[in-house]
């Protein structure tokens, strides 16, 4: 029984922090639309707006699986 409660927490820790590098990519993809020079600003907000979603979804997630993520 010891042993399940450690894998949990395993593969919780594991889920957390899959979660925290994927919401950091999103935010370093958002900076990295911000600041390109080569698109327009309607095609920067729709990429925006998608990346947002995406970023909603994985916080949705970790709220789905109780775990803060620091990177919110």
């Amino acid at each position: 029984m010891f042993f399940n409660k450690k894998d949990n927490y395993i593969k919780l820790m594991n889920h957390r922090e899959d979660l925290e590098i994927k919401l950091q990519k999103v935010k370093l993809a958002i900076q990295e639309v911000v600041e390109d020079t080569y698109i327009t600003d309607l095609e920067k907000q729709r990429i925006i707006d998608n990346l947002i979603d995406f970023k909603k979804a994985i916080i949705s997630k970790g709220i789905d699986l109780n775990i803060e993520l620091e990177a919110a």
